[in-house]
C-alpha cells in the first residue's frame, strides 16, 4: 500500500472556501425569497381567476338569452328576405310572360302585313312587265388577261 502525505494548506484558502459558502447561502436565500413572492402572486392571480369565473357564470345565462334573441332575429330576417326574393321572382316571371305575350300579339299582324305588302309589290312588278337590264362583265384572269 501507498502512503498518503497530507501537506498543510495555507490559511487563506480556508477563508476563501468559507466566504464562498456564505455567498452561496445568501444566493440560495435570495432565490427562496423570490420564489416565495412569486408563489404569493400566483395565489392572488388564482383568486382573481376564480372571481372572474364566478362572475362569468352569473352573467352567462343573460348573455345567452341575448345571443338567442339575436339569432332569432337573424333567422326571421333571413326568412323575410327569402319570401321577398320569391315574391320578386314571381313578379318578374309574370312581367316577362306578359311582355312575350304582347310581343307575340304585335308581331303576328306586323309579319302578316309585311308579307301581304311584299306580295302586292311583287304582283305589281309582274303585271307592269318592268324590264331589267342585265350587264355582263367579262371576267379577267391572272394579271388582268382575258380568259379564253
Amino acid at each position: 500500500m501507498q502512503e498518503t502525505v497530507v501537506t498543510n494548506l495555507p490559511v487563506w484558502t480556508f477563508w476563501v472556501i468559507a466566504l464562498s459558502q456564505v455567498v452561496f447561502a445568501l444566493a440560495m436565500a435570495a432565490i427562496a425569497f423570490a420564489a416565495i413572492s412569486v408563489l404569493r402572486q400566483v395565489k392572488e392571480l388564482l383568486k382573481d381567476v376564480g372571481k372572474m369565473t364566478d362572475e362569468v357564470n352569473k352573467k352567462m345565462p343573460s348573455m345567452m338569452g341575448n345571443v338567442d334573441a339575436t339569432v332569432g332575429n337573424v333567422k326571421s330576417m333571413s326568412d323575410d328576405a327569402r319570401q321577398t326574393t320569391s315574391n320578386v321572382t314571381g313578379a318578374v316571371d309574370r312581367v316577362s310572360h306578359l311582355a312575350s305575350s304582347v310581343v307575340a300579339r304585335v308581331e303576328s299582324p306586323l309579319v302578316k302585313s309585311i308579307g301581304v305588302l311584299s306580295g302586292v309589290v311583287a304582283g305589281a312588278r309582274a303585271l307592269r312587265g318592268r324590264k331589267k337590264t342585265v350587264i355582263i362583265e367579262e371576267k379577267r384572269g391572272f394579271l388582268g388577261r382575258k380568259k379564253r
